[in-house]
């Protein structure tokens, strides 16, 4: 039986990750009382891939095909990197479900050409050596000295970087490399938006291509945590914690 609940914020995990990134998140929301949906992925987690090709918008079915089944009627996403990508496509063709919109560590811009090649490359070393080469360069790429320090926080990550199977990074890596550019349709956006950077993320996503997000989108908050770079909610699961629930009940 479905359970229909009147909104929910979804919770859209960073590449190569899982709903485990989240766990801080799903604490506080608890205290709260606040309903929420985190998916994984197909090929990450505990989700199975799919069969044949993934692009975007493919995902963005998946994961709309799970709050329907759930009897979700509004959905708060709040996306880290690649779930950013997901909220784009969210407001160019589900936009009636949403609420607001969280912006973490991510950017608009497609990838450049030499992105996309880097892309396929690394789709090309992940087929022949398996996921090991990935997360080893995740680990290093997508965290801020302050966690590199905390042993505890490495290990969980490597533990939720070693559960992607080859066939779902492969898989998604092409899905991310062609993906649409998403600054045109900034201005668009007319719900409440919270744009999130990491202070230390030099490497992936640094706050001023983040900030970009904010700027395009009319009446944004823009904010950087520290002791953070391109995982924030993770790495500095306090701070952000503050930051979320305030705009929750700014809108809720």
């Amino acid at each position: 039986m479905k359970v229909h609940l009147p909104r929910a914020v979804l919770f859209l995990h960073a590449f190569p990750l899982s709903r485990e990134m989240f766990a801080h998140q799903f604490e506080a929301l608890e205290r709260e009382g606040i309903p929420y949906v985190a998916p994984d992925y197909p090929g990450f987690g505990e989700e199975p891939a799919l069969p044949g090709e993934l692009t975007i918008e493919r995902l963005t079915d998946h994961i709309v095909s799970r709050i329907s089944a759930l009897g979700i009627r509004k959905i708060l996403p709040v996306g880290v990197s690649m779930g950013g990508y997901l909220m784009f496509d969210l407001w160019r063709r589900y936009r009636s479900l949403l609420e607001g919109l969280v912006f973490v560590a991510t950017r608009a811009e497609a990838d450049t050409e030499e992105g996309r090649k880097a892309r396929y490359d690394l789709m090309e070393k992940v087929r022949r050596e398996g996921t090991s080469p990935l997360v080893e360069a995740m680990l290093e790429n997508q965290t801020s000295p302050a966690t590199k320090r905390n042993e505890l926080k490495m290990r969980q990550l490597r533990c939720m970087m070693e559960k992607a199977t080859p066939e779902g990074v492969v898989a998604t890596l092409k899905a991310l490399a062609e993906r649409k550019d998403s600054r045109d349709i900034l201005p668009s956006i007319e719900l409440p938006t919270l744009v999130v950077a990491g202070r230390d993320d030099e490497r992936i996503t640094p706050p001023g291509v983040v900030r970009g997000i904010a700027e395009g989108v009319k009446g944004a908050e823009f904010v950087e945590i520290e002791d953070a770079a391109h995982l924030p909610p993770f790495e500095n699961p306090e701070s952000f914690n503050r930051l979320l629930l305030n705009f929750l009940r700014k809108i809720w």
